[in-house]
């Protein structure tokens, strides 16, 4: 890991491993399609294994609306979710997902968006 990047040859701009690792949760992001209210609470590697983890997290306080009848709905409990992907990155990847269990009053219990799962993206759900 580099402790610096040179801008010119006089003037090198300090990278601490706080702003690597924002840099990387970003890219990771925006790769998995995320936006708030999800958002990345970990990513760690295993280099010699060719392994990543990357936790994610859906915010609390998010307003959820049924699909169905757009009511707010309300969201008590919590399960997780990991899904695999074979080659994210050129890593094995499992995704570690808090996803909330939302219901309405009127149409009962009801799915969230989860953007890596779209159309095309490779992680399969396994636990």
């Amino acid at each position: 890991m580099y402790s610096h990047y040179k801008t010119n040859e006089t003037s090198p701009l300090k990278v601490t491993p706080e702003d690597i690792y924002m840099q990387d949760a970003a890219i990771f992001a925006a790769t998995l399609g995320l936006s708030h209210p999800w958002q990345i609470t970990s990513v760690s590697f295993a280099k010699d294994a060719k392994r990543m983890d990357i936790s994610v997290e859906f915010s609390g306080g998010s307003v959820l609306s049924c699909p169905k009848c757009g009511k707010e709905g309300n969201s008590m409990c919590t399960e997780t979710e990991c899904w695999f992907h074979d080659d994210f990155f050129r890593y094995q990847t499992y995704l570690h997902a808090r996803v909330p269990c939302p219901e309405c009053t009127c149409c009962g219990a009801f799915q969230v968006e989860r953007p890596w799962s779209r159309k095309g993206s490779r992680f399969t759900l396994i636990q």
